[in-house]
């Protein structure tokens, strides 16, 4: 039999937890977790991650309403010069929880273009605060971190300069 790891930041929170007038909750994720997300994200630490979560049920039958935000203190590698750079990340997410269609894969259901509403879909009676708090923290992250003292780039590509060799070597070439 398989072990499957579990998530490295998970806090479980059932459905039925959620009651008629919905639940709030807050989480932070230890020193040994943030160790494990930031080996996970490829950072060089996380030193703090937590979140804020308000759900509720919402207004489609078996759906759920999650709205937040999560806050966290990373340290990520430079782009080119590798050196630690250090970011505060702050996120707010509107998430619609909708059950999974199962094998009815052709089952309709109506997208909302208007609605900013992240839309995810459930299989299990409960929702991983503690993931979703990660995959957050993860998708705010600056995807091209830089030093202050990091080189700038251009803004336009250069040109490109001839190799002198090359163009001697250019000049050898015989046509057959």
């Amino acid at each position: 039999m398989q072990v499957v790891p579990s998530a490295e930041f998970s806090r479980l929170v059932t459905f039925d937890e959620i009651g008629v007038n919905g639940a709030t909750y807050q989480i932070e994720a230890r020193e040994d977790e943030c160790q494990l997300l930031a080996a996970r994200f490829n950072l060089v630490a996380i030193h703090n991650l937590k979140a804020h979560f308000v759900m509720s049920h919402g207004s489609e039958p078996g759906g759920y309403v999650v709205e937040g935000e999560v806050e966290g203190d990373v340290v990520q590698s430079c782009v080119s010069t590798l050196k630690d750079v250090h970011a505060r990340v702050q996120a707010n997410f509107h998430i619609l929880l909708r059950p999974s269609q199962g094998e009815n894969q052709d089952e309709e259901f109506i997208i909302d273009l208007d609605d900013e509403r992240d839309i995810e879909y459930y299989s299990q009676e409960s929702i991983d605060l503690g993931e979703t708090a990660a995959q957050y923290l993860y998708l705010n992250l600056d995807p091209f971190p830089h030093a202050p003292d990091a080189p700038e780039f251009p803004e336009e590509p250069t040109k490109i300069q001839r190799n002198p060799l090359a163009e001697a070597l250019k000049g050898l070439k015989k046509d057959k």
